[in-house]
């Protein structure tokens, strides 16, 4: 298991593919993520003919958790020292899902001639209350799996795999910083993203919940492809694994070839018995729904307990 230290942290990684090609660094997304979900999908696609580099961010798969340093600033800081510590100078293509492609997107702006080109797939990246947003929805996962039913169905149906999961998002949302150091995220200004001058790939799910966040890559970004997969969610990357495997190939050999990238949207149909993102969002809408009324419930009876005290709601 390779191991690379960073800032006092150590970080698994994994390095596939032909070391004299040019080379991908594949971003995985938050929480539930590791390096597996990119390694499985969509690395094979491309060692053929590029450096491929995946790693575990801190804190997810064999990565360590540290107590601290969650913020996006560390998360772009740890993935410059990861390339430095490989020997790689760039210029690099980077590849993120999710919370993956946020830290693709800053080191961009961080690090404009160490990045050569970006694939963001379901690209979050901060605006307005965005850290609030995020923020808020950890606290949820994290009251979500402390609540006795999921409890029973993690016990009942979840095997130890999903078991072992669930306890580190727990540790993560619980015993570490990140809920805080995302709160504090400082919001992205469009100015910058107009600045951003690269050829890149945006893949959303036309049922996504952040397909504002495309909307916005698509009217900022110079040289943005958009493609909103048919019946898709935020998880587009497992809803339709074989087509965006496709897209994405096809997408690196125009590279490879120096055919020049201008602003264009496409939707992309999908394979047969891939999608069900509208179905998809629903359950997720639904879920999310009724964990805030049992967490405002909870709340409310934490309330009703401390005005029951004696001497609880007087004046001192």
């Amino acid at each position: 298991m390779p191991e690379l230290e960073v800032g006092g942290v150590s970080l698994h990684y994994q390095r596939l593919g032909r070391p004299e090609g040019e080379t991908v660094v594949m971003l995985h997304g938050m929480l539930v993520d590791n390096l597996s979900s990119l390694y499985l999908t969509l690395a094979p696609v491309l060692v053929g003919d590029m450096d491929v580099v995946l790693y575990d961010q801190r804190g997810h798969g064999r990565s360590a958790r540290p107590a601290t340093g969650y913020g996006v600033e560390q998360s772009v800081a740890d993935l410059e020292a990861l390339l430095a510590g490989l020997g790689i100078s760039g210029p690099v293509h980077l590849l993120g899902n999710s919370y993956g492609a946020l830290v693709a997107i800053e080191t961009a702006l961080a690090r404009p001639g160490l990045v050569a080109s970006l694939t963001l797939i379901e690209a979050h990246f901060a605006v307005d209350g965005w850290g609030d947003h995020v923020a808020h929805d950890l606290e949820l996962a994290g009251f979500g799996l402390s609540e006795s039913d999921v409890q029973d169905w993690l016990g009942d149906f979840g095997g130890r795999k999903l078991n072992r999961l669930a306890r580190k998002v727990e540790a993560l949302i619980k015993e570490t910083s990140m809920i805080e150091d995302l709160r504090v995220a400082r919001a992205l200004p469009p100015a910058a993203l107009r600045g951003l001058d690269l050829p890149t790939l945006a893949l959303y799910g036309e049922h996504s919940d952040a397909i504002d966040r495309a909307r916005d890559l698509e009217a900022l970004l110079p040289r943005c492809e958009l493609d909103l997969f048919a019946d898709c969610a935020h998880s587009v990357l497992f809803e339709a694994t074989r087509t965006v495997r496709g897209v994405v190939a096809d997408w690196y050999r125009r590279l490879a070839r120096g055919e020049t990238i201008v602003p264009a949207t496409h939707r992309v149909e999908v394979g047969e018995a891939e999608g069900e993102g509208a179905m998809h969002q629903e359950h997720v809408d639904f879920y999310k729904a009724e964990l805030e009324r049992r967490m405002g419930a909870a709340m409310g009876r934490t309330a009703l307990r401390i005005e029951a005290r004696p001497g609880a709601g007087r004046p001192s």
